[in-house]
C-alpha cells in the first residue's frame, strides 16, 4: 500500500512537510478525499487536536544556528527544548538565591 493511500485508510489529518534545504514547511489536510495544501502564516501552523503549532524558528540549537522546524503554543511562544528548561530554572534557581542575600557561585 501506497504511503499515501495508507494515510487515507487512517484518516491521517495533517500531513507535514519540512525541506531542511530550503527550510520550507508545507502542510496538507485532509479534506474529503485529497489533501489540501493549507496556506501558512508566518511559516506556522495551529494544530487545533493538538493544541499545539508547528512553526519554522530560526536560532541556535545542538550548536548549528539556522531554521528549525519548532513546536509553539497557544500563546505563540515557542516551546522550550529540554535545554531551554534547564537554564531558565537555574536562572531562577539563581535569582531567588540573590534575593535572600546568597551569591551563587556560577563559573
Amino acid at each position: 500500500m501506497s504511503t499515501t493511500r495508507y494515510a487515507y485508510a487512517i484518516f491521517v489529518p495533517y500531513y507535514v512537510v519540512f525541506d531542511r534545504y530550503k527550510y520550507q514547511l508545507r502542510v496538507f489536510k485532509l479534506d474529503g478525499a485529497p489533501y489540501t495544501e493549507v496556506a501558512l502564516s508566518d511559516s506556522r501552523f495551529w494544530i487545533p487536536e493538538l493544541e499545539l503549532g508547528l512553526g519554522v524558528w530560526q536560532g541556535r540549537y545542538q550548536d548549528v544556528e539556522q531554521p528549525w522546524l519548532r513546536w509553539y503554543d497557544w500563546t505563540g511562544c515557542w516551546v522550550l527544548t529540554p535545554t531551554e528548561q534547564e537554564t531558565q530554572r537555574a536562572e531562577r534557581l539563581i535569582a531567588q538565591l540573590r534575593s535572600l542575600g546568597i551569591e551563587p557561585d556560577v563559573d
